[in-house]
Parts: C-alpha cells; structure tokens; sequence
C-alpha cells in the first residue's frame, strides 16, 4: 500500500502531528489521573509515581532532538479529520472519579505505545518510551488494588454507628474477647483496640486475636496509637491521638489503604483533622466520663458546632451510653464511641442493641 499524507504535508510533518497529539494525550491523561488520585482518592503515593512519570515523559521527549516549537507549527486542530467525531460511551451521567483514573492511565498507555511506533527509527527512545508505558500498566493494577480496598473500608466506615474501644480495664463482667464477640455480633461497626500498658508482643497478640473476630463479620478493626501494630496485624486502620505521631507519618508508616482517626477536643482540632487527611474523627468528651482524661468538656454545643462544619464521619465520645444519646442525636450526631458503658456492662451486647436501635 502507497503511503498517502494530507495534501502539501510531508511524512515527516505527518509524524510529527502524531508525536504531537500522542504526547499531549499520554501527558493529559496521566495528569487526570495523578490528580483523581490526589485530591479525590487520597492515595499520595500513586499521585507522586504519575506525577514522575508525566515528567519523565515530558522528558523523554525533549531528549529525542523534537524541539516543542517543531512540534507546535506541525499541529493542525482545524484540519483534524476526527475532530468531531463523537467519543463512544459519552453521557451527561454523574462522573465516576475513580473509573476516570483507570480511563485515563489506559489512555495515556495507549498514547505512549503510539509514540514508542513513532519513534521506532531511534531505538534508544522507543526503549525508554516502552519503560515508561510498562510502569503506566503497573500503576494502574495498584490503583485498581488500592482504590478498591480503600473504597470498600470506606463504605463500612460511612455505615458505622458504633464504635466500642476495646481495653481489657473495662470488663468488669467479663474476659475482653468474649465481650468483644458479644458486641459484634450485636451490631458494632468498629472495634478500636485501646490498650497502652501492655507490652509490644502482648499487644500485638491481643490486636491479632481481635482482628480474627472481626475478620468476615464487616466490623473494622481499628489500633490505637500504633500504626507499626495496626500493619503487623493487619487492622483496617489506625487511631491517633493529638499526642500522638503526627497523622502524615502515620500515613507514611500505614501506606494508602488503611483508614486513620484523629480524637479532636475542639473546632479548631476538628478543622486541623479535615486539613491533614484524616478519615474520620472522634470528637469530645461530650459527657463526663472516668475512662480517661480528655480535658475540657466539649459538650453536645461544641460537638454540634463540629457536626456543622465537618463532612467527615464524626464519633461522639466520653460518657456516652444509651440513656444520654439522644444529646448526641439532638447535636445532629448519629456516631458514638462507648467503653465503660458497654463493657462494664453484664450484658454489653444488649447495650450495644440499644445504641444502635437508638442511632438508627
């Protein structure tokens, strides 16, 4: 077959509008997928590798002797045949940010295959640009895997109403692992391992024995203080204290996936929580409590000024039980956290009922 080209257009003009508009579109699509990440899935990790890799590419592509002015008189919008031709699959439905992402990484792989044919005449380019393309594919299985974990964790989050704070001090009726069991099996969205006298190995024997009662129930299992613990037991997430490691190296420590609390006394802490990425918060004491010191009391007005402001899941907390709840209800809350009340109880699992009945 003769090789045909647009009227008063040479071959080498014709590969340069294709270098062209490949480059911008594997660039475009890693941008929207690097900021998918960011912004909308909170998974820096992947947001940094696309970000390298976008400027790898721009890269790559000053070096194969392309000026960028070559490539800006070879480009022809008003005389693209496929201008207006209408993309496949286009609806006015709501955008699903994540399936964007995956969109985009296939199309900018598709875009940087395009190039690697374009550039076959200079090996050593098509060979860089062919590293680049398999380091995209791998970006989007991480994605896929971490996108759908978190996605899930979040889910179960979002339909959380109770959270038990687990510490062997509380169970005043019973052994910790029974009582756990009992308010699992009553409703309890979360457990959040809360014990900070004991030793490291008997901590995290006590998170692992915990992780397997909630595995395959729904219920997160959460760690206290110790993102190292939550890793090695392999928790849903951790939860920090404004004491604490700071939420960012926590991060760094627990990776992507995995959700991370913040307790919050104040507005103004509540407001730092949303800033620095926290997945959700607990927010009090809105009621006296003997569980720990938590400082000031913040109270039903001050947790109704958090629930005002703040778009995360918010868990009330200090002094919670089932017959005060309804302040918290009344503040526009509909998430607690409970310890002594529960665990003190002879019958936590019937208390557990009860607050989420009342939650409901």
């Amino acid at each position: 077959m003769t090789e045909q080209h647009r009227p008063g257009e040479s071959a080498a003009e014709s590969s340069l509008r294709l270098y062209d508009v490949n480059l911008n579109r594997a660039s475009e699509g890693m941008r929207v997928a690097e900021d998918v990440c960011r912004f909308h899935l909170d998974l820096s990790g992947i947001a940094a590798e696309l970000k390298e890799l976008r400027h790898l590419l721009l890269s790559a592509a000053a070096g194969s002797g392309l000026s960028r002015q070559e490539l800006l008189q070879a480009r022809n919008i008003e005389g693209d045949v496929g201008r207006d031709v209408p993309t496949p699959g286009c609806s006015s439905e709501p955008v699903d940010l994540s399936e964007t992402a995956f969109r985009n990484l296939r199309r900018a792989a598709e875009s940087i295959r395009v190039l690697e044919e374009v550039s076959r005449s200079r090996a050593e380019d098509a060979a860089v640009l062919q590293g680049l393309r398999y380091r995209v594919y791998s970006v989007e299985k991480a994605l896929m895997n971490l996108a759908g974990e978190r996605t899930d964790l979040l889910e179960r989050l979002e339909k959380t109403s109770v959270c038990l704070l687990a510490t062997a001090a509380a169970c005043e009726q019973g052994e910790l692992l029974t009582s756990v069991k009992r308010c699992i099996a009553a409703g309890v969205g979360m457990v959040q391992l809360r014990e900070k006298h004991l030793a490291d190995e008997e901590l995290l024997e006590c998170a692992r024995r915990l992780r397997e009662l909630c595995a395959g129930t729904g219920t997160l299992f959460i760690v206290n203080d110790r993102p190292d613990i939550a890793l090695l037991s392999h928790a849903d997430g951790v939860h920090l204290g404004q004491e604490d490691l700071p939420l960012a190296q926590a991060r760094r420590i627990v990776g992507e996936r995995l959700l991370v609390g913040l307790s919050t006394h104040s507005l103004e802490q509540a407001r730092e929580a949303v800033r620095e990425g926290a997945d959700y918060i607990g927010a009090g004491p809105v009621f006296e409590t003997t569980t720990k010191d938590a400082g000031p009391l913040l109270g039903t007005d001050g947790l109704e000024a958090i629930l005002g402001e703040v778009q995360l899941p918010v868990f009330a907390i200090g002094g919670i039980t089932a017959s005060n709840v309804a302040g918290v209800q009344g503040s526009g809350g509909g998430r607690v956290a409970v310890c002594s009340s529960v665990l003190g109880s002879a019958t936590p699992g019937k208390i557990v009922e009860d607050l989420c009945s009342a939650l409901a």
